[in-house]
């Protein structure tokens, strides 16, 4: 999360922002509103990591390696800011510290390797040393999340394929977490007509591709040898149609709550769950900008100028946040209303109107201090640790 905010402010001689203009100069080439993960490595970690030998994941923690307490199993063609959202979601929802050891490839691997004239190690040297199996093997305490994002279909990469495969083989338990991208784009198909949850469900692994030859011949070899790609398909179908069912469910209370209280009884499922989505985004960004502001700190690399870019973000979320709150005080099913942080809230709202910068740096710094964010986040997977998300598995 820090590293992803990291990008969205951007650094002193930018002047902040620089994910943002990349995501509108993406927007402008491609007609695509987000940035993905293939455009941030070659944009943010190529450069701050070429010639150097060592991944994102070790720069930042080079005095003290770290060992993976959760593997993280996702598609490169996804919304960074959308991925980055749905796996803080789940984490807080299973009661997973925000500071635990994560594997997240393309932070962990080294990624300059075979640009010319670099030290490496290089993709085929990494892969030789088979990361994705001997972090699945070092039983991850809190096992493998299993991110599922609207912008592209996990399983159409192999080596998501041969992760699920791997976990099943080592009896590592496996987590889904579903974007609320992913739960849009479920009720705008289902108004359509176009496809139901047997189709958003259903997966083809044997289908899937990756880039190297031997890679693909590497992985089709042992899945066969394995679990087989039809047992995939039904075991991997079996835990969408769960994950799904588990959030439609949360979805249809919150549209009960949302049609109650603003007295509309024909309210669009639609427009709810786009809403509802947009304040979970404008959450997860808080707790990522609380991230950032935190290991900044802990690092001694922050500025003063760093600091108020990250808390002016941080309170350009808070007129959003507070809009989900209804008039009578109520929140939507699901949150946890220990979590409503009224007063906090309201203070808040009115150094934003003032421009007063102290109470954000408060609360930022701390996150039980503030926890409206952390509740949303909850709520959008079913909510908080016996949530009807918190754990399905494999």
């Amino acid at each position: 999360c820090a590293f992803i905010m990291a990008c969205f402010v951007g650094d002193e001689a930018s002047g902040g922002g620089t994910l943002a203009r990349l995501a509108k100069h993406t927007a402008e080439k491609t007609q695509a509103d987000c940035v993905t993960l293939y455009s941030l490595v070659e944009s943010f970690v190529k450069p701050w990591t070429r010639g150097l030998g060592s991944s994102i994941a070790l720069l930042m923690n080079s005095k003290r390696p770290l060992k993976a307490q959760v593997m993280v199993s996702h598609a490169w063609g996804e919304d960074v800011i959308e991925a980055m959202v749905a796996l803080v979601g789940k984490a807080l929802s299973m009661g997973i510290p925000l500071d635990t050891a994560v594997w997240f490839c393309a932070f962990a691997q080294y990624q300059p390797g075979d640009e010319p004239g670099d030290c490496g190690p290089g993709v085929a040297e990494q892969l030789r040393l088979d990361p994705f199996r001997r972090v699945i093997d070092s039983r991850p305490l809190y096992g493998m999340i299993v991110l599922h994002t609207s912008r592209a279909e996990l399983y159409g990469r192999l080596w998501c394929v041969y992760e699920v495969n791997e976990a099943l083989e080592a009896g590592v338990e496996s987590h889904a977490a579903l974007s609320m991208n992913y739960m849009v784009d479920y009720y705008v198909d289902r108004a359509g007509g176009s496809h139901s949850s047997d189709d958003m469900c259903h997966v083809e692994t044997e289908k899937a591709t990756c880039r190297d030859q031997r890679d693909r011949d590497m992985i089709r070899g042992i899945v066969t040898r394995t679990q087989g790609f039809a047992k995939l398909d039904a075991t991997i179908g079996r835990f969408r149609h769960d994950a799904l069912d588990g959030m439609r469910a949360a979805a249809s209370e919150f549209f009960r709550w949302a049609r109650r209280v603003g007295g509309d009884a024909g309210a669009d499922e639609q427009r709810m769950v786009r809403a509802l989505r947009d304040k979970t985004r404008t959450a997860g960004i808080y707790v990522g900008l609380h991230c950032l502001l935190t290991v900044s700190e802990a690092s001694g690399s922050s500025t003063a100028g760093y600091r108020l870019r990250i808390l002016r973000l941080a309170m350009e979320t808070i007129s959003p946040l507070a809009q989900l709150r209804h008039r009578d005080g109520s929140h939507p099913p699901g949150f946890d209303s220990a979590k409503a942080s009224t007063l906090e809230l309201d203070r808040l709202l009115r150094a934003e109107a003032d421009e007063d910068f102290e109470p954000i740096s408060h609360y930022l710094r701390d996150l039980t201090t503030f926890q409206l964010p952390v509740g949303y986040l909850e709520m959008s997977m079913g909510g908080a640790r016996t949530g009807m998300l918190a754990a399905i598995s494999l």
